[in-house]
């Protein structure tokens, strides 16, 4: 699957630019379309340059649970009152 998505991702690129070529030569001067063509180049690229597609990331399997015991620890700790601490208080 992987070489498929790598092949179509630089054939896309090609024919993009290509096409932007093509574009250019019967016109005789970048247009739009010719920029827009060029433009879409770099997508193409991404694809075929990726070393993996977000829908073959298996990140959800290794994730490790979530605790709620460890956030209410953390929590606990005291927090000194800024005045005190010799901040500031900004006065709007």
């Amino acid at each position: 699957m992987r070489k498929l998505r790598i092949a179509i991702g630089w054939v896309l690129a090609v024919v993009l630019i290509g096409l932007s070529a093509n574009s250019f030569a019967s016109e005789g001067d970048l247009t739009t379309e010719a920029w827009g063509f060029l433009l879409l180049t770099p997508l193409a690229l991404a694809i075929a340059l990726s070393p993996t597609a977000p829908w073959e990331n298996d990140a959800t399997e290794s994730a490790e649970p979530w605790d709620d015991e460890d956030e209410s620890e953390s929590g606990a700790k005291d927090v000194p009152d800024p005045i005190e601490a010799g901040f500031d208080v900004p006065v709007l």
